[in-house]
């Protein structure tokens, strides 16, 4: 089902879809994950721009929710979607209740981490939304699947610190992308 649910993602943005040995793979391995494969509750696609890590994480939500939308299911559950440079908003402010309702989330996904700035100032005080937001998911061991073109652990911690990459590595089942990009590439930039 994952499969097909992959299919319609990309048909829906008005591509064929061409599966390829890369593209299966991850989708195996996802749905391995899904199926309590991995004690870990979290998945983290990473890989280079454009070879599929959103589209992955988009046929999961989708679904989730087909799933429990379901007449098999007498349970509502839907993903919660977030882009991950939206969480530097939700910890300002009017918004912190935003934050706090995302990490009692029991399904998350945050899309692209690393887009957003590691960390703001917050009334005079310096904080780092994702790391607050993915320490309070660790200690719970919430269900999180996360995209991002951040390469491994070093580029994690680098970025947030290497005490969030440790938890990582407990946390997160990894499905790296190293297939070259689906996208197509310009060869050369149209007249002005």
């Amino acid at each position: 089902m994952l499969r097909e649910c992959y299919r319609y993602q990309v048909e829906q943005r008005g591509h064929e879809f061409k599966p390829d040995e890369a593209t299966e793979d991850h989708i195996a391995r996802a749905a391995r994950w899904l199926l309590g494969a991995s004690t870990k509750p979290g998945l983290f696609l990473y890989g280079e721009p454009g070879n599929g890590k959103t589209t992955l994480a988009r046929s999961i939500v989708q679904l989730i929710g087909t799933l429990y939308y379901s007449a098999l299911s007498t349970e509502r559950k839907e993903v919660t979607v977030i882009p991950a440079s939206a969480l530097t908003e939700a910890a300002r402010g009017e918004k912190q209740d935003l934050l706090n309702r995302l990490k009692g989330e029991e399904l998350l996904y945050i899309d692209d981490v690393g887009t957003e700035p590691a960390s703001i100032k917050v009334w005079g005080n310096e904080v780092s939304p994702l790391v607050d937001l993915l320490y309070h998911r660790y200690d719970r061991q919430l269900f999180t699947v996360i995209t991002s073109n951040l390469i491994g652990d070093e580029d994690i911690a680098k970025r947030y610190g290497l005490r969030i990459a440790d938890r990582f590595i407990e946390m997160f089942d990894l499905i790296g992308f190293e297939n070259p990009s689906y996208r197509p590439r310009l060869t050369r930039l149209p007249p002005p």
